[in-house]
């Protein structure tokens, strides 16, 4: 029996969950990601309380899966200042560059792996610094939101590599992996490794859930917490990403194809791809990259661009249209492009047949709505298709982490049709927090052998890659830097 928390950027989730031969969700539990510290540990609390009812076992272990880039500065005695900072809620490129400048571009990436974003926590506490100097001179520790709850419940303040491996402020470039944030990353923002959290391990709890935490939850005291890692990351080796060539896309609020590398690349032919060289949860090399436009971009869609309809109603109606493709394009980016050809100016744009934008009252809605599912599934092919060129042919299957999305049958019926590749999809409720649960189990030595993977199904493909032709089309669109609105 294991918990499992997940901190999305949408939603937090809890999930109850029994390992054996496989991975069973006996509860699962959501409420929307407060922006109050206080208030979400709260809310992880509750979801952790409502969960356990499900079972009369306890749970022997705990897991903590999260959003990256995100966390919460915090005054005297851990008490937090302000809002939690999220990865979303930043895009002045003053204080990235100013870093770049200082460090250099290549130097700074080889050491970190991070392509240099505004959202980059290193960036982050230089604009807090920068525009905040009051709540800067408060602040004594910095905690990530995963590290949040994880102190909340065994008062000791530590995070895992792959949460790290996010800030750009941790080096992933050497052999080993540290078990401390870098001084002279941090000292460029007036900061010392004292200040963050100590890195754990591959495999190593954080702490045991103190006799406190245990009255407030109903947890048993002195079981193990282990922060599990990057959201993406979890999900993916829970799915079964384990071994050179490996391949999973996760999708979220944001969406991330993640590909288990053989030996570490090298950083000088990455960075232009905008790709990030990570660690996988057990340390091996990894290539990630991230797109923003996933779930975020389908939500915005079904607010601003269907008029008077109802978003059921036009999901609904996409299972009469032909799988064919719309001959509609929509370039899915609200806020630039980060990989491939990183674009800080690219928009959202609808192109016709011709490549012009055809008036709004043209286009049936139920075919735009296509025409927009199809745009973030070709993105992700392309995504896919530019980690090809640098790591080589991936091993299939692809696992596709769906989460919430996974139950929208048409998104998922055309990444089937759309990607050339053939996928599975994972069919866990929640597949991040039950896999925080599973990895947590088996890093606590309480699973016989190798750990079992999270149940998925065959997505079906269509016969001849009907979607070469749009595809050429919608890349090279992309890639052109045209100027353009929608």
């Amino acid at each position: 029996m294991a918990l499992g928390i997940d901190v999305g950027s949408t939603n937090v989730k809890a999930a109850l969950v029994a390992v054996g031969e496989g991975v069973r969700e006996l509860a699962v539990c959501t409420a929307p990601t407060p922006a109050d510290p206080d208030e979400l540990v709260r809310v992880v609390l509750d979801l952790a309380r409502s969960v356990l009812v499900a079972s009369s076992e306890e749970p022997q272990v705990i897991g903590i899966a999260s959003m990256a880039e995100s966390g919460v500065p915090l005054g005297a005695g851990d008490v937090p200042l302000g809002r939690v900072l999220r990865w979303d809620g930043a895009d002045d490129p003053a204080d990235v560059d100013a870093l770049v400048a200082r460090f250099g571009a290549d130097p700074l990436y080889a050491a970190t792996g991070v392509p240099a974003l505004p959202k980059a926590p290193l960036a982050m506490w230089a604009r807090l610094r920068r525009t905040d100097p009051e709540l800067w001179r408060d602040l004594r520790r910095w905690a990530g939101v995963a590290d949040l709850v994880a102190l909340s419940l065994t008062g000791v303040l530590a995070t895992d590599h792959t949460l790290a491996a996010r800030t750009m402020a941790y080096r992933t470039g050497g052999e080993t992996l540290p078990n401390a944030f870098d001084p002279e990353l941090l000292a460029a923002v007036g900061l010392v490794p004292d200040q963050l959290p100590a890195v754990r391990s591959p495999g190593e709890p954080i702490g045991t859930v103190t006799a406190q935490a245990a009255g407030t939850t109903g947890l048993p005291a002195g079981i193990p917490v282990h922060v599990a890692g990057h959201d993406h990351v979890v999900g993916a080796w829970a799915a079964g990403m384990r071994s050179p060539g490996d391949t999973a896309d996760s999708i979220g609020t944001a969406e991330a194809v993640l590909r288990v590398l053989p030996a570490a690349p090298d950083p000088a032919m990455l960075r232009p791809t905008g790709m990030s060289v990570t660690r996988t949860v057990t340390g091996a090399p990894l290539l990630l990259s991230g797109s923003a436009n996933a779930g975020s971009f389908v939500r915005w869609w079904f607010a601003h661009r269907i008029g008077a309809r109802e978003p059921g109603e036009l999901l609904d109606a996409l299972a009469a249209l032909p799988d064919s493709p719309s001959g509609v394009l929509v370039l899915p980016y609200l806020a630039g492009r980060q990989t491939p050809a990183p674009d800080r100016r690219s928009d959202v744009r609808i192109l016709g047949p011709d490549g012009s934008e055809p008036p709004p009252r043209e286009v049936d809605p139920v075919r735009l709505t296509r025409a927009m599912l199809e745009g973030v599934a070709l993105h992700a092919r392309w995504m896919i298709d530019a980690q090809t060129e640098v790591a080589g042919d991936p091993v299939p299957p692809l696992r596709i982490l769906g989460g919430p999305g996974g139950g929208n049958r048409p998104w998922m019926r055309l990444k089937g049709h759309v990607l050339d590749l053939p996928a599975r999809l994972v069919t866990a409720t929640e597949p991040v927090a039950a896999g925080a649960a599973l990895l947590a189990a088996a890093s606590a030595g309480l699973l016989p052998g190798e750990a079992p993977v999270l149940d998925s199904t065959d997505l079906p493909g269509a016969a001849g890659d009907p979607y070469r032709e749009h595809y050429d089309r919608f890349t090279a669109f992309a890639a052109s830097g045209t100027e353009g609105t929608a």
